[in-house]
């Protein structure tokens, strides 16, 4: 049977963890809102705010060519540079996949982004979300941040043309004092009742005074 401490940690976790989903359904219902959009370029830079999260969109009809003609049996990466205002550099491959062509159409599908690998992280800069498949940061500072792919090397370059687009959105959440509060707040509380439970594993029990028969 567990005791009391532990019961009474085991409850802390618990009310940790609704306060971390709650505050992470906050930010799944946000608004994305974009910021800057920038055509036919090989890079583009964007004012961030400090504590505000963003999602880097970069995307090119004409990289459809090679999934049309069903070239490739896995996803493409593209190699993607985020330079913070403080001189920090992000690396990170953004893996598309695009439908083969069918039917009348000859050019298949625009690929889409469906996952990102993060080579370097700025910490100072930027903090980065790795669960999802797109670009998604939060900055660390405010200023310009620059974002760039090379005109050589990835998949998406044999053309030597840039990407239709690169765009900056912004999450927009309906209540960012709340999101943030119960983010670590539910952290901190999930920690405490972590820690109060390794506590009691290791806390020995009073033991038992033996009754004596009269």
């Amino acid at each position: 049977m567990p005791s009391k401490l532990q019961s009474l940690a085991l409850i802390v976790i618990l009310i940790g963890v609704i306060c971390l989903v709650i505050g992470e359904a906050n930010l799944a219902n946000s608004n994305q809102t974009q910021v800057n959009l920038q055509y036919s370029a090989w890079s583009d830079a964007c004012n961030l705010t400090n504590g505000n999260t963003y999602r880097i969109d970069i995307s090119g009809n004409n990289w459809g060519s090679g999934f049309a003609a069903s070239n490739f049996a896995n996803p493409q990466p593209l190699n993607v540079t985020i330079t913070s205002p403080g001189g920090g550099v992000t690396t990170l491959q953004a893996f598309y996949w695009g439908e083969a062509a069918s039917g009348m159409s000859k050019e298949g599908t625009p690929p889409t982004m469906i996952s990102v690998t993060y080579l370097n992280i700025d910490d100072s800069g930027l903090t980065v979300d790795p669960t999802s498949p797109k670009i998604v940061i939060t900055a660390k500072q405010t200023g310009l941040y620059n974002v760039s792919v090379p005109q050589k090397g990835g998949l998406f370059y044999t053309s030597k043309e840039p990407p239709d687009f690169i765009a900056f959105y912004e999450y927009v959440i309906p209540s960012r004092e709340t999101y943030s509060l119960l983010a670590a707040g539910g952290g901190g509380i999930a920690a405490l009742g972590g820690i109060t439970f390794v506590v009691s594993l290791f806390r020995k029990s009073p033991a038992k005074r033996k009754r004596t028969a009269k």
